[in-house]
């Protein structure tokens, strides 16, 4: 799955060379949606992070193998959430960068701190 995180980095580095300029409303409205996104993915992420082990699947081996694979997907669920989350701060960090409403040394890209510069 294509979750962007090299499309993300590359524009964040686009920004951060001073190639990629933004008017600072139409950043701060970017931002908006990306920082929108990132926390609708909070509920799905600690759902499928309180899926560690199921029950229910019966006792012969392959209903041990099936609930191992469904576990198994829901650990790799919660890290492409946690990434394409990942992704959607970095855009919103390059938005921003690219309209000089942050600078490149807020290399922490906390929700917090881009929400206080998207105006949220």
């Amino acid at each position: 799955m294509n979750t962007g995180e090299y499309s993300a980095a590359a524009l964040y580095e686009q920004a951060r060379g001073g190639v990629f300029h933004l008017d600072p409303a139409v950043a701060r409205e970017c931002a908006t949606h990306f920082l929108r996104f990132a926390g609708l993915l909070d509920p799905q992420i600690e759902q499928t992070a309180r899926i560690r082990t199921l029950d229910g699947f019966g006792g012969f081996d392959s209903a041990r193998q099936l609930r191992r694979g469904f576990e198994s997907k829901a650990v790799e669920l919660t890290a492409t959430l946690t990434t394409l989350q990942d992704c959607a701060l970095r855009m919103a960090a390059a938005y921003l960068l690219a309209a000089g409403l942050i600078r490149d040394t807020d290399e922490t890209h906390s929700r917090a701190l881009l929400s206080a510069r998207a105006g949220l």
